[in-house]
């Protein structure tokens, strides 16, 4: 499959009819606004990272940016706003990782799994992110629909990669997804945790020895 754009365009917008190794762009008349909205998720990620969800604030998020609160309600219409557009970065992040995997070994459903994972700085940011979401979700209604709709888009693209680019059954591929979607959730949450004992040559073993049970191509 033959990507739009290049797959590193940092104003990639979120499209939830595309499978992940597609990027979608904005309308020109919407580049400059989709681009500060990216600059201002990028460094609540940040605070998050550093501080925890505690560590969100406006006043906080601002200081970061150089700018007032002012500015930052511009573009965002209140804090759960914010941090839907700060969880759909990271999904951009993840997405953008599992595209160049996707190019680099000609659609290796391993190497878009492993894309996923938490075994870079970036990916351990998005995972900090990830993890918190999952909190948010417990409490927040809204949060958890945003929850449930992604982990459906992400089974959906690893059925659509298997079925599509390798040949499986349609019901057997779909079977399989919600499988491998499963397993990446529980190893990353682990390996966030338990970094030492998580490598990311043990993380990339571990789903190795799941395909071959599961008899999924690598």
């Amino acid at each position: 499959m033959t990507l739009l754009i290049d797959p590193t365009d940092p104003l990639a917008v979120w499209n939830d009819s595309l499978p992940a190794w597609v990027i979608h762009r904005p309308k020109a008349s919407r580049v400059e606004r989709t681009a500060r909205r990216h600059d201002i998720a990028e460094v609540a990620i940040k605070l998050v990272c550093e501080a925890g969800l505690e560590g969100l604030t406006l006043r906080r998020l601002a200081a970061a940016m150089g700018c007032s609160t002012t500015t930052i309600n511009h573009h965002f219409a209140d804090r759960r706003e914010l941090w839907i557009a700060v969880y759909r970065k990271v999904i951009l992040r993840t997405q953008a990782r599992i595209r160049r995997a996707y190019e680099a070994t000609g659609g290796s459903p391993l190497a878009c799994a492993l894309a996923q994972m938490p075994i870079d700085h970036e990916s351990r940011e998005d995972w900090h992110i990830y993890l918190a979401q999952y909190h948010l979700a417990c409490t927040d209604p809204d949060v958890a629909h945003e929850e449930r709709v992604q982990v459906r888009i992400a089974s959906r693209d690893f059925a659509e990669l298997l079925h599509k680019e390798h040949g499986l059954p349609r019901e057997k591929a779909r079977r399989a997804s919600r499988q491998i979607v499963t397993l990446l959730v529980g190893i990353a949450t682990q390996a966030m945790f338990e970094p030492r004992s998580w490598s990311p040559r043990r993380q990339k073993k571990f789903l190795e020895d799941q395909f071959a049970l599961i008899g999924l191509p690598i």
